[in-house]
C-alpha cells in the first residue's frame, strides 16, 4: 500500500492504510522508537524509559536490541520465576484523549502464548500496570488465558472488548487504536474491530507508552517490539 498524507490543524500525517508512520508539523506532540539505536543496558535506560523489574528469585529479567532483527527490535526476555518480568513506560506523560487526534501503534510478538501476561497501549505512570492501573487504553491478555482484549479504563472501570481470535505463540501482532476526538477505533494486523463506547476513556489523564510483561510459569519467555508510536495533533 503506497504511503498517502493528510494534513490537519496545521501538520501533514504520513499514513499507510489507517497506520501512522509519521507526523509533522506545529501541534504534533510524538514519541516514535523503532528500537535501533535505544541504549538499554539492564534497566539503566534513563533518557527515555522508567523500567521496572519483577524478580521472585535469584536472577533478573532483562532488555536489549535483538541482534540482527530488521529494522531493529526490543527484545525483552523475562526470569525463570512466576510472574517475573518488566513493566516498560515511556517517561513523562504527553497525551491526553480529551478532543484532540491521537494513533498508537506497536508490534510485537510473544514467544509463550498461554502462560504468559502483558499489557501494551498508553497508560498513566505506574510501576505495576498489570497489578491494577487507574487509567488507560490498551490491549490486554492474563496468564492462563489466550484471549487479548482492548481495554479503556477511567479511574478503575473498565470497559474491556475481546479479540475473537486466540493469541498464536512466535506470531507477529499489529496492535492500533486511532481516536479522532469523539469515538475510538482500534486494529489488529490491519483488521478494524469492535468500535467500543467511550464511557470509560480515561479523558481526565495524561498517558504515556507502557508494555509490562510477565512469564505465567516458572520458566523464561520472551516479547519482541518491533516499534512503539504515539502521535497526538494539537490544536
Amino acid at each position: 500500500m503506497a504511503i498517502r498524507t493528510r494534513f490537519t490543524r496545521n501538520s501533514i500525517i504520513f499514513l499507510d492504510g489507517q497506520t501512522w508512520c509519521d507526523a509533522f508539523g506545529p501541534s504534533v506532540v510524538k514519541f516514535i522508537d523503532e528500537f535501533v539505536y535505544t541504549p538499554f543496558d539492564g534497566a539503566d535506560n534513563p533518557a527515555a524509559y522508567t523500567v521496572t523489574l519483577v524478580e521472585a528469585g535469584a536472577g533478573e529479567s532483562t532488555l536489549a536490541l535483538k541482534a540482527g532483527a530488521d529494522g531493529g527490535t526490543l527484545l525483552i526476555t523475562t526470569d525463570a520465576a512466576e510472574d517475573d518480568g518488566v513493566n516498560l513506560q515511556a517517561k513523562g506523560e504527553a497525551f491526553k484523549p480529551l478532543t484532540y487526534p491521537i494513533y498508537f501503534g506497536c508490534r510485537f510478538k510473544i514467544s509463550e502464548a498461554t502462560q504468559s501476561d502483558f499489557l501494551i497501549g498508553l497508560c498513566i505512570t505506574d510501576t505495576d500496570l498489570l497489578g491494577g492501573v487507574t487509567d488507560g487504553v490498551y490491549i490486554r491478555k492474563v496468564d492462563a488465558s489466550t484471549t487479548m482484549a482492548f481495554v479503556l479504563e477511567k479511574d478503575s472501570t473498565e470497559t474491556s472488548t475481546n479479540y475473537g481470535t486466540a493469541v498464536a505463540a512466535d506470531t507477529w501482532y499489529k496492535f492500533e487504536f486511532y481516536f479522532d476526538g469523539t469515538n475510538i477505533d482500534w486494529y489488529l494486523n490491519d483488521t478494524l474491530q469492535t468500535r467500543p463506547v467511550t464511557t470509560n476513556l480515561p479523558n481526565d489523564e495524561f498517558l504515556t507508552p507502557s508494555v509490562h510483561f510477565l512469564t505465567g510459569a516458572a520458566a523464561a519467555i520472551t516479547i519482541e517490539v518491533d516499534y512503539l508510536r504515539a502521535i497526538q495533533i494539537l490544536a
